[in-house]
């Protein structure tokens, strides 16, 4: 399937994932922002499943449930990953000879939307936990910090991918997990490349 526009600036992604926590979407986001908006909502069911299993006086069947379901999210995520590099790896044409950066754009996305939910997760403790203001507030700024160097790299990466002075292999996962019948999330939907932390 062809990638309908590009990926959006990195600063609009953000935003989008933010919104999405929130429970706002776009009416009809293009093939590559749906797929990135399925990687967030994934990460975030993960994110809510580990906190399950960290409740103290969690039992041991509802530890042993959300790990089961965790190990699920995680082999979408993966797929997820490389449904959205094969879709740009589709969408942008690359110098076969650039230097190779360490991370493909769907990992760094990934990461990005981990990032955002862990701000927006820190932002909930400091407004409601009793020492939130001592504990969770301080960790805000640094936070930030690092989104802004996450989205600022990310940029930088997707630029040079265009100009040509960088390139990225799409991600594959190879997970052993993975080859078990039954566990595979079926074709990439992208129609390019291979099949998607944790």
């Amino acid at each position: 399937m062809m990638v309908e526009a590009a990926l959006p600036p990195v600063a609009e992604i953000v935003v989008e994932l933010e919104r999405a926590l929130g429970g706002v979407r776009l009416a009809s986001p293009n093939w590559l922002l749906s797929l990135l908006l399925e990687l967030h909502d994934s990460n975030v069911r993960q994110w809510d499943l580990e906190d399950e299993t960290r409740v103290p006086g969690a039992t041991d069947s509802v530890v042993a449930g959300a790990k089961r379901a965790i190990d699920k999210l995680n082999l979408t995520r993966h797929h997820l990953i490389e449904e959205i590099d094969a879709a740009l790896h589709a969408h942008l044409s690359q110098s076969t000879t650039a230097p190779l950066a360490t991370e493909s754009p769907g990992m760094v996305l990934d990461r990005l939307s981990v990032l955002i939910i862990r701000i927006a997760r820190t932002s909930e403790k400091a407004r409601s936990a009793p020492d939130g203001t001592v504990i969770y507030k301080g960790r805000l700024p640094s936070l930030q910090r690092q989104l802004a160097a996450l989205s600022a790299a990310l940029e930088v990466l997707l630029r040079d991918v265009r100009a040509g002075t960088r390139r990225f292999l799409p991600y594959e996962h190879l997970k052993l997990y993975a080859a078990q019948p039954g566990t595979e999330r079926g074709p990439s939907r992208t129609g390019g490349g291979g099949s998607r932390p944790g």
